[in-house]
């Protein structure tokens, strides 16, 4: 049985890129951040300044840029993409991430970590896929269908890019996956083309494991019971398809880093239920089926890393992160270095590095985007309540657009404020320390919307606030352009500050 994902983690495990590499790789330019811009505040107002410099003097800019200056802009930070790589192997160096592509399927983040062989693709669509194998160079290997229930039409398409590895959870999916599969086989006899060396995608059996502790459980969606693992191995095997590993999922934003180790204790017990049929059919029908090779820890964690990941972000300024620091928060258990307190020992307990044949993956998403994004809103409109002080502001995104999870997670998102100031004259802008001697009112913003619940943030304290300000909504990175509603079109602005590349600019 030939491998179909890899899982295997190389040497250069840590190695960062220059810059030359990520501009040869990347499929949108990046502007390295100058020293001047040692805060978020001033990096965001650098970008604005590049924006109105570039519409002063008629530079060739795209009608997505052009947009930026009245409906704001996302800013990326591609140094977070690849601190967050090497803090994820210091905390968990025998598991390899595939980032979870549906949590933020941006170009520019999926080629920087398509660089580096120790990162692959957790993929839900095939829209997911293409993206996972143009950023590693068609390496299916680095791409795993982890969606259990997918439409036929997708599952045909899968088949014909080479995917060579899917989830499971039931037996009406295997039976898809076989038809499909024969299909194709007669489709290419019929055509003439070769086919006698292709196999069946090896399939991985998601499980269901406790995700009470989750913002957003999955349990219910997803997932085959723990008494069912003998049954759906038996099927797949009857099916002419190889069971090779076991997967599960915690739920999106797990809090308790415990509920990884039951679920990796649970798995465990799926892997050698799994093990034992293997034997079992070998001596029926003398084939050579190995043993599951493997583990599927899911996603869930948490977009803070907790060893200094997040340090710096959006600055040119370079930072060690060796030592853990806990930035970012103030509850430790809030961090992924919390979670790898517990999986990181009990995989070498379970899964014994000189003597397991697993190789454990897992499907981080928001850990790797949420940190990476801002989202820079500029100020269209402004009321003030004479009487009481009270402000409210309109800004181009709402809840049907970025800020969706206000309504599916009763998220807060409390903006930093940004005051700029024009001159009339020569058109240049400059930045306002405070206004109104630092006073700060209760603010209310709105989004684009007419409808009422179009509430962005229902109550902060911000400084006066005029039209053509602008608010800063940080770690913005995570499952808000890929499931936004509004105009999807939101342009995207990329940086590589501090230890971006490997030779820092000073």
């Amino acid at each position: 049985m030939s491998r179909t994902i890899d899982s295997f983690i190389p040497e250069e495990k840590f190695s960062a890129f220059k810059r030359e590499d990520l501009a040869s790789h990347l499929p949108h330019a990046f502007e390295v951040l100058p020293p001047s811009c040692d805060t978020l505040s001033k990096t965001v107002f650098h970008q604005i300044q590049s924006l109105k410099q570039q519409c002063s003097t008629n530079s060739s800019l795209s009608s997505k840029d052009e947009d930026a200056l009245d409906d704001g802009f996302m800013l990326c930070d591609l140094k977070i993409v690849q601190r967050k790589l090497k803090a994820w192997h210091l905390m968990f160096p025998r598991i390899k991430p595939f980032m979870a592509l549906k949590c933020n399927p941006d170009q520019n983040v999926a080629h920087t970590l398509g660089l580096s062989p120790a990162c692959g693709f957790d993929c839900a669509s095939i829209s997911e896929i293409k993206l996972a194998l143009s950023s590693t160079g068609g390496n299916r290997k680095r791409c795993v269908y982890a969606n259990p229930q997918r439409a036929r039409a997708d599952l045909e398409q899968s088949i014909k890019l080479g995917i060579g590895s899917m989830t499971f959870d039931g037996i009406e999916e295997l039976q898809k996956i076989r038809e499909v599969f024969d299909n194709h086989i007669e489709e290419l006899k019929e055509n003439g083309e070769e086919y006698e060396s292709l196999e069946p995608p090896q399939m991985i059996l998601r499980i269901v494991v406790p995700d009470g502790h989750s913002t957003v459980p999955l349990g219910e969606k997803f997932g085959a019971s723990p008494d069912r693992v003998e049954l759906l191995t038996e099927k797949a095997f009857d099916l002419g398809l190889d069971v090779v590993g076991v997967s599960f999922h915690c739920g999106s934003g797990c809090h308790d880093a415990e509920a990884y180790g039951t679920a990796i204790r649970i798995a465990k017990g799926a892997i050698d239920i799994i093990d034992s049929v293997i034997v079992r059919y070998n001596e029926m029908d003398g084939k050579k089926r190995e043993p599951c090779c493997v583990l599927d820890i899911g996603g869930g964690y948490s977009g803070v890393d907790g060893i200094g990941g997040d340090l710096d972000r959006f600055t040119a300024i370079s930072n060690d992160m060796n030592e853990p620091r806990f930035e970012g928060t103030t509850d430790e258990d809030e961090t992924a270095y919390k979670v790898s307190t517990v999986v990181t020992p009990l995989v070498e307990e379970l899964f014994p590095n000189d003597s397991s044949p697993i190789h454990i993956i897992s499907e981080p998403g928001r850990y790797f985007v949420e940190a990476a994004f801002v989202y820079c809103a500029r100020i269209y409109s402004a009321k003030v309540e004479k009487e009481t002080g009270f402000r409210t502001y309109y800004i181009s995104q709402g809840v049907q657009g970025l800020f969706k999870d206000v309504l599916l997670c009763d998220e807060i998102f409390i903006p930093i404020p940004l005051m700029v100031e024009e001159d009339d004259n020569s058109g240049t802008i400059s930045m306002v320390n405070e206004r109104s001697n630092g006073t700060l009112y209760e603010s209310t913003i709105f989004g684009p919307s007419g409808e009422s619940f179009d509430v962005v943030c229902k109550s902060c304290q911000l400084p006066e606030m005029k039209i053509g300000d602008w608010l800063i909504f940080d770690r913005m990175g995570a499952y808000t352009l890929s499931i936004a509603a509004r105009d999807s079109s939101l342009p995207v602005r990329y940086i590589l500050g501090g230890e971006g590349h490997v030779e820092r600019d000073d």
